[in-house]
């Protein structure tokens, strides 16, 4: 029984090691782009949605979760649900 028990808690960190050694790194390309066109912007996150506006960002927001509040002007973008529970349905018929 001890055995087992030494045995498992040795297995834990090996497994992770193993999975981290694993997981090769994403490999870009030259030429490659990721993300042609970044100019529309739904903010999911109260604290996301200030940090936009402190940035100027506010001209680029296409729509917002529930718990952005602050600043007032982010009320009136369309609201996508709660950003815990988005469905893709609601963040992709923003236009």
């Amino acid at each position: 029984m001890r055995f087992v028990l030494s045995f498992r808690a040795a297995l834990t960190p090996m497994l992770g090691v193993l999975l981290a050694l694993a997981m090769q790194p994403a490999k870009a390309e030259e030429g490659t782009t990721v993300f042609s066109d970044a100019s529309r912007i739904a903010s999911i996150g109260g604290s996301i949605t200030e940090i936009l506006y402190a940035l100027g960002e506010e001209g680029r927001l296409v729509a917002r979760d529930s718990t952005s509040t602050y600043p007032e002007a982010a009320a009136k973008l369309p609201d996508v649900g709660y950003m815990r529970a988005l469905s893709p349905e609601g963040v992709l018929s923003v236009n």
